[in-house]
């Protein structure tokens, strides 16, 4: 059975530069990536994992792709519940457009053929986790 990749976009009035940090930097990464610090020297064929509070791996990967600060694409495993370890990573891309008014932000979680059980985990993840990083990178605008 082929799934469907799942596709999520979100506007964020703000440049791609603030939008990049928030996806690549720790401190941003707890305020809305269910509380998990990304950790990578973000370059190619690098490692990439986002730690729990309590140092362990919510989920890890490699960097596939980079090209700061419009598109991050990194393979992807399931490690928060033991049911998703197991299967065959996928891939996720971040592409950060720049419009008039802002970016638009689209995450793209594709190749979950051999992963049905990421697939329906992340399929409600993901809207959840844009839009917090919406919130966070557009609070932290208007605040100063």
């Amino acid at each position: 059975m082929s799934l469907p990749a799942l596709v999520f976009e979100v506007e964020i009035k703000s440049t791609p530069e603030k939008i990049w940090e928030a996806i690549t930097s720790p401190d941003w990464t707890q305020r809305y990536f269910f509380g998990t610090a990304v950790r990578s020297d973000f370059r190619r064929s690098s490692k990439v994992e986002w730690q729990n509070p309590d140092g362990s791996t919510a989920c890890d990967g490699e960097i596939v792709e980079i090209d700061a600060p419009r598109r991050l694409v990194t393979t992807w495993r399931s490690l928060w519940a033991p049911e998703l370890a197991p299967e065959v990573a996928s891939r996720v891309t971040w592409e950060i457009e720049e419009r008039a008014d802002g970016c638009v932000l689209r995450v793209t979680h594709d190749r979950l053929d051999h992963s049905p059980k990421t697939h329906d985990a992340v399929s409600t993840g993901w809207p959840a986790l844009i839009g917090g990083l919406r919130d966070c990178v557009q609070a932290a605008a208007s605040a100063r």
